[in-house]
C-alpha cells in the first residue's frame, strides 16, 4: 500500500482516503541553505484501530469458525464449465470470523486518522520536489508492513530573496550620492548581513555577484551565487541648497555635452 502526500505547515483541510494523504509542507529560504533542517507534517491515512488493536473485533473476543465457508476458507460454485473455487468473502480465506466485530471499525481493522512524521529537509530543495518515507504511509489491515509517504515540498516565496535554481537574487537601493560617489553598503545574505563596496558611477540596474553566497545544490558541495541589484532612490523633495547644486551639476553637465557636440563637428569636418 502507497500513501501520497503533500504536507503543509498550515494545516489546510485535507480529504480523507484510506491510503492517502493529502497536505502541504511549506518550507522557506531559510531552509535552503548549508544545513539540514526539520521538518513536521501531519499526514491522514489508514492508521490501526486503538480500539480493537487492528484484529477487528472487541478485545477478548475469540475467533470461530466462518459460517460462510465452514471453516475451509474456500467456497466453491457450479458454472457451466464445471465448479469454481474461490476464497471467501466473509473470512477472506482464513477460515475464522468473529461473531462480535469492532464499535470503532467495524471489523475492518483499520480507520482513517493522522499521525505526525519528522523529517529531515535536505539543503537545497526545490518547489515541488518529492520525498519519499518509508513506512508511513497508510497501515495495512492484514498487519504486513505499512506503505510509504511521498511528500511534496512547496517553497514559500521569501520577502527579500528571490530564487533561480541555486541562485539568488536581492535588491539594494542606493542614494543619488552613493550612486555618484560610491561607498560601502549593508547587504542581506542567507548567513547573515555582509560589507558591499559600490563603485562610483554606479549605474540603475546595475548588479555585481558574491560568489557561493547562494543555495547548496542538493546532493553536492557546490553553492550558488548571490546576486545584488541596484536601483537609486530619487528623492521626492530638495532643500533649496541641494537644488543649488543640482541645477549647477546639470549646467556642467550641458557644457561638456556642447563641447563633445563641437569636437565632433570639426573631427568630421576634418575627414571631409
Amino acid at each position: 500500500m502507497m500513501s501520497t502526500a503533500m504536507m503543509d505547515l498550515n494545516r489546510e483541510a485535507m480529504a480523507m482516503a484510506t491510503a492517502m494523504a493529502t497536505a502541504f509542507l511549506v518550507v522557506s529560504a531559510i531552509h535552503l541553505k548549508t544545513c539540514l533542517a526539520d521538518g513536521v507534517v501531519d499526514r491522514i491515512a489508514a492508521v490501526s484501530c486503538e480500539s480493537c488493536g487492528g484484529t477487528g473485533a472487541p478485545p477478548g473476543t475469540k475467533l470461530e469458525s466462518c459460517k460462510g465457508c465452514g471453516g475451509l476458507g474456500m467456497t466453491s460454485m457450479q458454472t457451466a464449465l464445471g465448479w469454481m473455487h474461490m476464497h471467501c468473502t466473509q473470512c477472506k480465506g482464513t477460515g475464522k470470523t468473529f461473531l462480535i466485530l469492532c464499535n470503532s471499525c467495524n471489523g475492518k481493522r483499520v480507520l482513517n486518522g493522522t499521525k505526525t512524521v519528522k523529517l529531515d529537509i535536505m539543503a537545497g530543495i526545490d518547489n515541488n520536489d518529492t520525498m519519499r518515507v518509508f513506512s508511513n504511509g497508510g497501515a495495512d489491515p492484514d498487519g504486513n508492513q505499512p506503505g510509504d509517504l511521498y511528500v511534496t515540498i512547496k517553497v514559500r516565496e521569501d520577502p527579500v530573496f528571490q530564487r533561480q535554481g541555486a541562485d539568488i537574487h536581492v535588491d539594494s537601493i542606493l542614494s543619488i550620492s552613493q550612486a555618484i560617489l560610491g561607498g560601502t553598503i549593508k547587504v542581506p545574505t542567507l548567513t547573515g548581513d555582509v560589507l558591499l563596496k559600490v563603485s562610483p558611477a554606479t549605474q540603475p540596474c546595475q548588479k555585481v555577484v558574491l560568489k557561493k553566497k547562494g543555495i547548496k545544490t542538493r546532493n553536492s558541495y557546490s553553492l550558488g551565487d548571490q546576486y545584488v541589484h541596484f536601483n537609486v532612490s530619487i528623492p521626492t523633495s530638495l532643500s533649496q541648497r541641494q537644488r543649488e547644486i543640482i541645477q549647477e551639476l546639470s549646467k556642467e553637465a550641458s557644457s561638456k555635452e556642447e563641447q563633445e557636440e563641437v569636437h565632433d563637428k570639426c573631427a568630421a569636418a576634418g575627414a571631409s
